[in-house]
């Protein structure tokens, strides 16, 4: 119950973030002079209708959206939150083998097939596969942030994460 209350409290990989009702996940977070960057899945806050200067939201907390990686299908938003509730996630490289996706505190394992430049590819088992609410998670692995959920194949069961490489 204790890991619970200080998850709900706590902002940082695995969190929502919504923008006119449509909501993503948050993919990752990095300290920026005091504030923070917040990366998401662009997707879906197109289909929410925002653009680069909207508000975005996580929780009570507004952000703006500064940035946007058509290419990764990445969304940048800069917050300004109290860094006692931002919870930070090292970003790294990734490696061929297991990962996970995390979305509000819930692991969903899976296998890193390829790594790209770009995008990698992942395998979920059948019984697992993300849902559409689940786009913008991010890959974690060995600890760190290996990419952000992009897109899911249902037939093959297999997804597609954006790089985060250029974050490194």
């Amino acid at each position: 119950m204790k890991d619970q209350i200080y998850f709900e409290m706590c902002i940082g990989p695995g969190s929502r973030i919504r923008c006119n009702e449509k909501e993503a996940v948050v993919g990752a977070i990095i300290p920026a002079g005091g504030n923070f960057k917040v990366i998401t899945v662009q997707h879906l806050l197109k289909v929410g209708g925002c653009h680069i200067g909207d508000p975005v939201y996580i929780g009570k907390f507004k952000g703006i959206i500064t940035r946007i990686l058509y290419d990764l299908d990445l969304a940048i938003a800069d917050f300004k939150l109290p860094s006692s509730i931002v919870k930070l996630v090292e970003i790294g490289s990734p490696r061929l083998g297991p990962a996970y996706s995390l979305n509000k505190g819930e692991k969903n394992y899976c296998t890193i097939l390829s790594v790209g430049r770009t995008y990698h590819y992942l395998a979920f088992a059948h019984r697992r596969l993300p849902l559409p609410g689940d786009s913008g998670s991010p890959i974690i692995q060995d600890g760190k942030v290996v990419g952000i959920l992009s897109s899911v194949f249902f037939n093959s069961a297999t997804a597609i994460a954006s790089s985060l490489e250029r974050f490194l």
